[in-house]
């Protein structure tokens, strides 16, 4: 008995040939698949792009604070606490300033003057009190971030007991007792003496000195290495 092959009811072709076009029906439901798929790709998409832009790395969104993430800073860029009205202070030039001070006051204020220290975003002048010094500094800097502080001794008087105890230094090696530097101090307080040995090189140099203005630290000595 023979099959005879059922039709397509809207195309009029056989249903169970292997070219065979899909119903309407099955063919809406395929593209209403492939439209689902498609959305939830690009929803995906999304929400990875939007996880990227609120990452801490990039500190929700923004560009990262300089020196990293505690660098706060207010809506002028300026850091937060910066008080220097968002432009730094050029150290180089206050260093020069400092310079400046230092040979003019040598020359000029002698006996009060007794040194300059570049301390963060201002100079520190350390001298005797002197009025005169202070007003012809402030003539001569105005506008320098200058602060005047009282010191015992002058530079000229600390650097001629430095020299005497640099002259001294065989006389020292002679008798046992190292010492391995001497610098005068900018605040005005004392020459710096470094020794090995500061208990014994004390009570020598309080001996030779007097009541000097010493004070003795312990250092060892500088090594030069050999050509």
């Amino acid at each position: 008995m023979n099959r005879h092959k059922q039709d397509d009811p809207v195309t009029g072709g056989a249903g169970t040939g292997r070219g065979a076009t899909a119903p309407p029906r099955r063919r809406a439901k395929i593209a209403g698949r492939a439209g689902a798929a498609l959305l939830g790709a690009l929803a995906a998409g999304c929400l990875l792009t939007t996880a990227a832009c609120a990452s801490p790395a990039s500190g929700g969104g923004g560009p990262a604070a300089p020196g990293g993430a505690s660098g706060a800073s207010d809506t002028t860029g300026r850091a937060v606490g910066d008080t220097s009205g968002g432009a730094p202070v050029d150290q180089v030039k206050l260093a020069r300033t400092a310079d400046r001070i230092d040979a003019i006051l040598r020359r000029d204020f002698p006996r009060h003057y007794a040194g300059v220290v570049l301390s963060g975003h201002r100079l520190i002048v350390y001298r005797r009190p002197s009025a005169t010094l202070d007003a012809a500094l402030r003539r001569r800097f105005p506008g320098a971030p200058v602060q005047m502080r009282d010191a015992p001794h002058a530079a000229r008087e600390l650097d001629a007991l430095a020299a005497r105890v640099r002259g001294d230094i065989g006389y020292w090696r002679r008798r046992g007792v190292s010492v391995t530097s001497v610098a005068v101090r900018s605040d005005g307080t004392a020459v710096e003496v470094g020794v090995t040995g500061v208990a014994r090189a004390s009570a020598a140099l309080r001996r030779r000195y007097g009541s000097a203005p010493l004070k003795v630290v312990e250092a060892g000595p500088t090594l030069i290495p050999a050509r």
